[in-house]
């Protein structure tokens, strides 16, 4: 009985609340947009009521509660969520930048434990000494084998000024060793290289590829860098947004005010709701107003990157160079849900200041709802999009960081999800996505403030367009099985290197050390790459079967075969032998001297970035560029 009067007390709140919300938005809206809310709200009571008072098992009402949120969610676009107390704390850290930890990037790459990919520089494990290729097999003298990376994330983190022991197998030592580390607030900068190039030309990365977004103190460091760089005497500056995922609206336009003149539009937004209707201007004198600018972008730059980029494109303040951008041209606005909840609701959407929404219509798996797969409370993906995402990916990296971007991932999640099992993912539908934000039709064309053409939907077209390096398969496999990472741990182990990156290439004997390497199936996991004449090798010697009896003559055939495909895979190493030497010193940089080692030697081979230098460096070329950048142009 007392169990019932409480039920419908529930009941009754709810739907106290309910008529608030509907009055409160009629107020905004008008009352015709919710005539049906009414009834709509009163079917919802009675089936919650039914359910949780004569359901033939006593169901836990919060869980109903939630379950009946999801479900209407699940209607809208995938930027809408709904958080937990725990996923509300995560989003709160991914905005502002900061959480207590020790300073490194984790991951299940390949085994029942998780390894150290990365080492934050001036963190506790930093100063702890941990190294790249460290594997965490304890935390707390419990065992971490077979645990899930997100739970082992969990219990690393903790409040500042709070130690945690962790035992290491370090690669080179006979055993393992107990490393106590305390704990600090890990601020993951939004600016992760800043520094003069060469003589006269900068460059601020804000690059995905060393987890930059757009955080509370964004604006900030990109100040504090640009005066560092005294930007405004140089002859050309490069501002490096491949890969940002974007972040908070209100550092977008921040870190616009740094390139643009005062009182210029910036964005503007629209929604159902009168506040969401704003027009934003640069608010004071830029620090870097005059200098020759380049934006590189590239399909993974979404958010508070393409409004950076659509505003310097739209005002012909510099040039944008790259690929297409990601096209997500919504605004998301997180409100407080009861006492510990909260929403992360599209409540508009932006337009640049030349009146174009870059917006990205695209479809969505479903089932009679889209189909979700949950990898921790606060982290929810459509499955659809996920395994098109990771099938699509050029390499590792590009997928971890689409799907980071796309669904406000941590690099932990976007791993796991990665290494998924295909057979979770059984019985999936699709339907259109009606319930998206769409952007302008991509033909529709509109205008800079000095006349070019530019157009609206599927992300910012850049003025520039260079493809980005595409890897061959040989080299696609190696990156995915972690081998460039595995061979950087193991040459450290063994050789010094020089004290900073800017000495350091490798030679071919490297590349021949890496070739030799890669050939002994026990420092790769079993791993052994295959051409693919290979593979039809051992598709005749499985049609054959082990009881068919082989001529000699069908015998000498298959290994003349085996023995040609072997040739080919020797001849696609040899092709991809430069790529490779590349991705080599990548990963030796980024063990030996951290991430931003790894993005320095990134730009000695980036086409886009020499693109950049080549036009900055001439003062002619770069006008010409940004008064003619048309069709004809790019």
């Amino acid at each position: 009985m007392v169990r019932s009067q409480k039920l419908i007390l529930l009941a009754l709140v709810v739907g106290l609340a309910s008529v608030y919300v509907m009055v409160d938005s009629r107020l905004v809206t008008g009352a015709d947009a919710y005539a049906d809310a009414d009834e709509a709200i009163e079917n919802f009571h009675d089936v919650f009521n039914q359910v949780a008072m004569s359901y033939f098992k006593e169901m836990d009402v919060a869980e109903l509660s939630d379950a009946a949120i999801q479900g209407m969610l699940e209607e809208l676009d995938p930027n809408t969520q709904y958080y937990d107390q725990r996923g509300k704390d995560e989003l709160q850290e991914k905005m502002r930048g900061k959480f207590g930890g020790l300073g490194i990037s984790i991951s299940k790459k390949y085994g029942p434990v998780p390894v150290v990919m990365s080492v934050f520089d001036l963190t506790p494990a930093d100063t702890a000494g941990l190294r790249v290729g460290d594997r965490i097999v304890k935390i707390e003298g419990d065992s971490t084998h077979g645990d899930d990376l997100e739970d082992v994330v969990g219990l690393l983190r903790g409040h500042p000024g709070t130690g945690v022991t962790i035992t290491i197998e370090r690669p080179g030592m006979a055993d393992p060793f107990n490393q106590q580390i305390v704990r600090d607030r890990i601020r993951i900068p939004s600016v992760g290289l800043g520094r003069e190039i060469e003589p006269g030309i900068g460059i601020v990365s804000m690059s995905g590829a060393l987890n930059s977004h757009f955080t509370e103190e964004t604006a900030d460091e990109l100040a504090r860098a640009l005066r560092d760089l005294d930007a405004e005497s140089l002859d050309g500056l490069i501002v490096d947004l491949r890969s940002n995922p974007g972040g908070l609206l209100s550092q977008a336009i921040a870190v616009a005010d740094h390139f643009l003149p005062p009182n210029q539009r910036v964005v503007s937004t629209r929604g159902r709701e009168g506040n969401q209707n704003e027009t934003y201007r640069t608010r004071r004198p830029a620090l870097a107003g005059n200098v020759p600018l380049i934006i590189l972008v590239n399909g993974s730059s979404a958010s508070a990157s393409e409004i950076v980029a659509g505003a310097v494109q739209d005002s012909d303040r510099g040039l944008i160079i790259g690929m297409d951008t990601f096209g997500k041209g919504s605004v998301q606005t997180v409100r407080q849900i009861g006492s510990n909840k909260a929403l992360k609701l599209t409540t508009a959407v932006y337009y640049t200041p030349s009146g174009r929404s870059i917006h990205r219509s695209a479809e969505r798996g479903r089932r009679g709802g889209r189909l979700m797969y949950y990898l921790t409370d606060a982290a929810r993906v459509p499955i659809y999009q996920a395994v098109a995402i990771i099938s699509q990916a050029e390499d590792h990296d590009n997928a971890v960081n689409e799907l980071m971007q796309r669904y406000s991932l941590s690099t932990e999640e976007a791993e796991k999800l990665i290494q998924t099992d295909l057979d979770t993912f059984v019985g999936m539908g699709r339907r259109d996505d009606e319930n998206q934000p769409k952007g302008s039709d991509p033909k529709e064309a509109y205008k800079t403030v000095g006349g070019r053409t530019v157009y609206g939907g599927g992300g910012i077209t850049p003025d520039v367009e260079i493809e980005h390096h595409r890897h061959k398969r040989i080299v696609v496999e190696y990156i995915r099985n972690y081998l460039f990472f595995d061979f950087a741990v193991d040459y450290l182990t063994h050789r010094s290197v020089p004290e900073s990156v800017e000495v350091f290439r490798v030679s071919d004997s490297i590349v021949d050390d890496f070739k030799t390497f890669i050939s002994d199936t026990t420092r790769t996991h079993g791993y052994e790459y295959k051409a693919i004449p290979e593979f039809r090798v051992l598709d005749l010697k499985k049609a054959f079967g082990d009881s068919v009896e082989l001529s000699e003559k069908t015998e000498a055939a298959l290994e003349a075969v085996a023995a040609a495909a072997q040739e080919q895979r020797e001849d696609e190493f040899n092709e991809a032998r430069e790529d490779m030497r590349r991705l080599i010193e990548e990963n030796i940089a980024a063990a030996a001297w951290g991430e931003r080692a790894r993005q320095l030697v990134r730009l000695r081979y980036d086409p886009q970035f020499e693109e950049a230098l080549r036009i900055l460096r001439d003062g002619t070329l770069y006008q010409r560029k940004l008064a003619l950048a048309d069709d004809s142009d790019k």
